[in-house]
């Protein structure tokens, strides 16, 4: 026979579920700038990760509010809580971010300047007399962030919604010496915009010391760590079921983590 004491210890136990597990019907808001083909101002073609997010939230019973804003609006509401994760982060964008155990891509960061420019990035030392573009928030590689904070003579920083495009305009006519660009990204924006690939080219080593991209969660959302375990259990059925890869394919792109060969 149940008595009162079991049905307090019931009710415990029924809260303690509640408080560690989001509710099934959860408004998830995704927040990221464009960034093709990671993440894509186009309903029919919205990025690799915004797919691969949606899906992986709603197969368990979440919805999922994607809006395109700058980067550093994206990563100043997510810290606030007003919105709950960015994707497309590195660890350097968000370091108080919760980052689930899976990783959600990885990305390249190259110096790339007009293909007739005799210049190249070696270092520190060879930027003097330069002027190199980059975006407002991004993160590119310790070294190198490092560098960029503390020469404002040398970067200029883009903002707005599309400042890729703003980077482009500006080397072409001769505004800027030079930007810094993930590599995907690079190669999709000089499809997207119809240009010459052969009128650019890349000038210095990755400097994306940790080229690995992420889902990173609010700080500030009790719900996140929650958040970070659906999402690593999730890209990895997305991965085993063939659905990653298909996803991946629709943007030309292959999968940065492959399954592991099975053995006979």
């Amino acid at each position: 026979m149940k008595t009162f004491k079991h049905y307090l210890y019931a009710l415990a136990i029924a809260a303690t579920l509640m408080k560690s597990t989001p509710a099934a019907a959860d408004t998830i808001e995704l927040r990221s700038d464009t960034w093709c083909p990671y993440v894509c101002d186009n309903k029919a073609a919205p990025g690799y990760m915004i797919e691969a997010f949606i899906r992986i939230f709603e197969k368990h019973g979440h919805k999922v509010n994607f809006e395109i804003v700058n980067w550093a609006r994206a990563v100043n509401e997510t810290r606030q809580n007003k919105a709950h994760v960015i994707v497309g982060a590195m660890v350097n964008d968000s370091p108080d971010f919760v980052f689930p155990e899976k990783s959600f891509g990885t990305g390249d960061d190259y110096f790339y300047v007009p293909r007739d420019s005799t210049w190249t990035y070696t270092g520190e030392p060879s930027l003097k007399g330069k002027k190199v573009g980059v975006i407002n928030g991004y993160a590119y590689g310790g070294l190198v962030d490092d560098i960029i904070r503390k020469r404002k003579d040398v970067f200029i920083s883009m903002s707005g919604d599309h400042p890729l495009e703003q980077l482009f305009r500006m080397v072409k006519n001769k505004r800027l010496d030079a930007f810094i660009e993930n590599d995907a990204v690079f190669k999709y924006t000089l499809r997207e915009l119809k240009l010459n690939p052969n009128d650019y080219k890349r000038v210095s080593e990755n400097v994306a010391d940790d080229p690995r991209l992420w889902a990173a969660f609010s700080p500030k959302n009790k719900n996140s760590v929650a958040y970070g375990k659906i999402f690593s259990k999730g890209i990895v059925e997305l991965r085993q079921s063939g659905e990653l890869q298909k996803i991946l394919a629709k943007y030309g792109l292959t999968d940065w983590e492959p399954l592991p060969k099975q053995s006979r």
